[in-house]
């Protein structure tokens, strides 16, 4: 039996999906608000990133760094899912190297759980916010100048599945897997790795638009470069990687369950 059978018929459902629709844009204006507030306040004091919480570098030689980097990238760009694998075993070794332990390295113990699901959830909402007449304008000037956008492969393969548990397994490595392994990769390493070479702003502007161009799609680059600038902030202000991760995770997820509603209303 399909998931999908589940969703109650069109005429039923619609009064329930307009409520969620206005649910969530409360949600994602309440976001935008709170976080705006929040980052005005710290760029009056000149401390939108201000460095005392700075995640630590890799204490690792130039060339194992450049070498893991493109290794890992390249995987990327291919669509191999051994990346994960590479990431994992690399950062073990960079770690074992600069004798750390991921708690230090990563900063898991610098935030509670509370705070690292509330500004998860409200950083996320911001995002979103900003993101979603991005989408549009982007959406319309690709369309206007008659260039391809198909959607991210991944979103194509989510489309296409319809047993609950292919659809479980697809929300598990999107939701928490993922988010993960590209966060210790994106953040955890290459924005630390990258500062080596430049200020922590340009570090963050670059990696950012590696994460973009990595998910290898032209219609949903400048989006998910903000995301991943977003991303980078939060990491330098905090020097916690599990906070990215948690936002990471948020937007995966509520991709998903768009994904689903879409599906389950037409």
């Amino acid at each position: 039996m399909s998931l999908f059978a589940l969703v109650p018929p069109l005429a039923q459902s619609w009064g329930m999906l307009v409520a969620m629709e206005a649910v969530f844009l409360v949600y994602v204006l309440i976001s935008f608000v709170r976080v705006l507030n929040y980052a005005t306040g710290q760029m009056r004091k000149g401390q939108l990133i201000d460095g005392l919480h700075s995640p630590l570098r890799f204490s690792i030689s130039h060339f194992s760094g450049w070498l893991f980097a493109l290794c890992v990238l390249g995987l990327l760009f291919l669509q191999s899912p051994l990346y994960m694998i590479l990431v994992v075993v690399g950062l073990t070794g960079f770690l074992m190297e600069s004798q750390r332990t991921a708690k230090e390295q990563f900063g898991l113990d610098r935030l509670p759980l509370g705070r690292i699901v509330k500004w998860s959830v409200l950083v996320c909402g911001a995002v979103i916010f900003v993101e979603l007449p991005l989408s549009q304008l982007v959406d319309w000037t690709m369309n206007a100048i008659h260039l391809p956008h198909p959607e991210q492969e991944s979103v194509e393969v989510f489309r296409q599945i319809n047993r609950p548990g292919q659809i479980i397994g697809f929300l598990v490595q999107a939701v928490l897997i993922s988010p993960m392994i590209e966060e210790l990769f994106f953040r955890g390493f290459l924005l630390t790795f990258l500062k080596n070479y430049t200020n922590t702003w340009l570090a963050l502007i670059l990696s950012a638009g590696v994460f973009a161009f990595a998910h290898a799609n032209l219609g949903s680059v400048l989006q998910l470069w903000l995301l991943g600038v977003v991303l980078g902030i939060a990491y330098e202000n905090t020097g916690s990687i599990l906070l990215p991760m948690g936002i990471h995770a948020c937007w995966n997820f509520l991709t998903a369950i768009s994904l689903l509603l879409d599906r389950g209303g037409s």
